[in-house]
């Protein structure tokens, strides 16, 4: 059962966008076999904040990689816009926690952002413009021509979601992405995916253990245990569009929330 805390005279999404039903994951097989997600189901709608809330080693990551096409399932369904996903799917983009890795450092940060790109067919010039635009939106006007080695986590981190922004996916699906990055500048990527989320009304899916952050970013948060894990709760957040990090986290809807996310968390 999900509670609903909307504020009065914020409507609810109606397209749906992503559906997922009776999915599970495993690797190996027969006495062997590791189960890591069960017969979970999830609904996501067009312009939908999502967090997926579950203790580390739940098996988080494998449903992100599964929800992007990285994985196949053992068994259900996953599909966007009514399209089954078999495979990396072009409606999907995503923003791993090791933005170190996920860029390339012989490229400058516009070539790491215009790269996905040549997969369109969109020619250099197209590309560098893009890649600007998507910089700018991140608030790295001007420094395309750096290199990832020449920039802080955080600005890294703004790279890799200008990459994903640039590719112009319906649902940009992020792996903790601010696992990595001291606090401050946690809350302040925080933020800037809220004001990109609400600006160009992206679908985000975001993983993470932080029960905090899932709170305070999502629209929904979908708390998942058990082993095999399962979907076990879901919560409306109701905090409509504006959010702050001291006001919204001192609300007495966020404080009830949190303590039923960790009763559900421990309960399993």
């Amino acid at each position: 059962m999900s509670i609903d805390t909307r504020e009065a005279g914020v409507p609810r999404t109606a397209t749906q966008l992503m559906k997922v039903r009776g999915m599970s994951m495993s690797y190996g097989t027969g006495a062997a076999e590791n189960k890591i997600l069960e017969n979970l189901d999830l609904d996501v709608s067009a312009g939908e904040f999502v967090s997926i809330v579950g203790p580390s080693g739940v098996g988080k990551t494998t449903l992100l990689r599964c929800l992007s096409g990285l994985l196949q399932p053992k068994a259900g369904t996953i599909s966007v816009g009514g399209q089954e996903i078999n495979g990396p799917h072009p409606d999907l983009a995503v923003v791993f926690q090791d933005y170190s890795r996920s860029l390339m450092p012989w490229m400058t940060t516009r070539e790491n952002v215009a790269f996905p790109l040549q997969g369109k067919g969109l020619g250099k010039i197209e590309r560098n413009a893009l890649a600007e635009h998507n910089l700018q939106a991140v608030g790295l006007a001007g420094q395309g021509d750096k290199y990832p080695w020449e920039m802080s986590g955080g600005m890294q981190q703004r790279v890799a979601i200008a990459r994903a922004l640039a590719y112009n996916a319906k649902v940009l699906l992020m792996d903790e992405p601010f696992a990595s990055v001291d606090a401050q500048t946690r809350f302040d990527l925080e933020d800037l995916v809220i004001t990109l989320q609400q600006e160009l009304g992206v679908t985000i899916i975001l993983v993470t253990h932080d029960i905090d952050e899932a709170l305070y970013l999502a629209d929904k948060v979908v708390v998942i245990a058990e082993k095999p894990a399962t979907v076990v709760d879901e919560i409306e957040t109701g905090f409509g569009d504006h959010r702050d990090q001291v006001e919204t986290k001192a609300d007495p809807r966020f404080a009830e929330a949190r303590a039923r996310i960790l009763h559900r968390l421990r309960a399993h």
